[in-house]
């Protein structure tokens, strides 16, 4: 069995699925932004992820306890039309087991603009260290026990954990 289309027939059906295409832009529009990788979190106008996480020894003599460290990247998007300057000090809180570690880096100020020029300067990276209180800190985060890391900007708190995968280090917003 066949069906005859005509003109009329052909524009109301080609009207619908555009009608259906652009609404489902929307529609997702709606939904905020799509998923994030695991090790990044989203604080207002900010994405934050933080990647190449390794274990600074320190040194035996002196106190040096060692740290975690790595590299953070800092997005911000707010419609292409201003700057913030914000501290990073007390930006990053960690802490293993009870224990506070200390945000070592980084230090100064965050300064991004996503205005038409500024587009370049909407992404920063900078390396981070969080330096461990005691030997013994260290020593159980190097065994597995995972560090809670808490990113503040602008009084928005996002989550990570800082956990032992394999040989290696990662944040992600799970442990497990």
């Amino acid at each position: 069995m066949t069906t005859k289309m005509d003109r009329r027939t052909f524009l109301k059906g080609a009207a619908a699925a555009a009608a259906a295409v652009s609404l489902s832009g929307l529609l997702t529009g709606c939904g905020g932004n799509p998923e994030l990788p695991d090790n990044e979190v989203q604080l207002g106008v900010f994405n934050v992820s933080v990647y190449g996480l390794n274990v600074d020894q320190g040194a035996e003599l002196g106190g040096d306890a060692g740290a975690i460290t790595g590299t953070v990247k800092i997005r911000f998007s707010d419609s292409g039309s201003s700057m913030q300057a914000v501290p990073y000090r007390g930006m990053f809180n960690a802490t293993v087991g009870g224990s506070k570690l200390t945000q070592v880096a980084p230090t100064g100020n965050l300064v991004v603009s996503d205005a038409l020029l500024g587009k370049p300067f909407a992404t920063k990276e900078k390396d981070l260290k969080l330096s461990f209180p005691d030997v013994a800190t260290r020593e159980a985060y190097q065994s597995g026990k995972p560090a809670y890391l808490t990113i503040t900007i602008n009084n928005i708190t996002g989550v990570l954990y800082l956990v032992k995968r394999g040989d290696g280090y990662v944040a992600t917003k799970t442990v497990g």
